[in-house]
């Protein structure tokens, strides 16, 4: 309980930042939209291929779809957390300055695009080829790779890494600090459904069991909790991003950043005992 407090106060912290800044939802709002309109270009033609058992061309439509899509989805994380960083640091930032940044990381986003859907497709594979043994495999491997990989996306936009080295930088602040991750997200994900998905999901519901008596009605319902829903998931990216930011700038070196303080950051970051943090590499901005 005291992690999952802990958690909450971090949370709102990242929410003071983003109620300030607004303009930060606008990244993963584009991301979003793009995520929809290629994900309909790659993976709709590549599940009706699939269904049709055309693997040959189903199987390629798919693999490329979920590249591009974990290219801009990178890509817009990447813009979001060049642009909480430099507020974090005092500075005035704009959509512009992160999708400037996102652009001079291209290279290196798409490398780790690469990687991160190779280890998608093998999670897929495990799963829906290995039985029951592969379905709990899948689900180990993609829960450790969440966790190691977690403050992957500030590493490339602070750092500029590569695939391997991000890999191994982000492992390396896991390591010395494990823990910190789960207990944002957990916070950030109650705080999301308690407020945004919940009431969304209910209202879909409703709306779904009265439209053959009230159509009108009921679709008002599942419209608005769809809407709802919407804004809670951009909410909820825009505070992960802002959060892997801070908690990224405090874990490298003890920086304290924005409206955190020090007490905030050292309740949630704890090094283990003996455990030298690692330093910031070339290329740091």
């Amino acid at each position: 309980m005291k992690r999952i407090r802990r958690g909450w106060a971090l949370t709102k912290k990242s929410w003071a930042l983003l109620n300030s800044h607004r303009e930060l939802v606008r990244f993963p709002l584009y991301g979003g939209i793009a995520t929809i309109i290629l994900g309909l270009v790659f993976l709709g033609p590549g599940a009706f291929a699939l269904d049709k058992h055309s693997y040959g061309i189903g199987v390629p439509l798919v693999v490329i779809g979920i590249y591009v899509l974990s290219v801009v989805g990178i890509y817009f994380s990447v813009g979001l957390a060049a642009c909480a960083d430099l507020i974090f640091r005092g500075q005035e930032a704009t959509v512009s300055d992160g999708m400037a940044l996102a652009n001079s990381r291209f290279t290196q986003i798409c490398g780790w695009a690469a990687l991160s859907t190779a280890i998608a497709v093998i999670i897929g594979l495990l799963e829906n080829q290995g039985g029951v043994l592969g379905d709990i495999a899948g689900r180990l491997v993609g829960a450790a790779w969440s966790l190691v990989t977690f403050l992957s996306v500030p590493v490339i936009a602070i750092e500029g890494t590569g695939p391997i080295e991000t890999l191994k930088r982000s492992a390396s602040l896991f390591k010395a600090r494990w823990g910190q991750q789960i207990t944002g997200n957990l916070a950030i994900g109650g705080a999301v459904f308690l407020i945004g998905l919940l009431p969304a999901a209910a209202l879909i519901v409703v709306g779904v069991i009265i439209w053959p008596s009230a159509g009108f009605v009921g679709a008002l319902l599942i419209v608005i909790g769809a809407l709802i829903l919407c804004v809670a998931l951009l909410i909820s990216k825009a505070l992960s991003g802002i959060f892997g930011v801070a908690l990224y700038r405090y874990a490298l070196d003890g920086e304290v950043i924005g409206g955190f303080t020090q007490d905030d950051l050292e309740s949630a970051v704890k090094p283990k005992r003996g455990h030298k943090l690692p330093g910031a590499t070339p290329g740091t901005v």
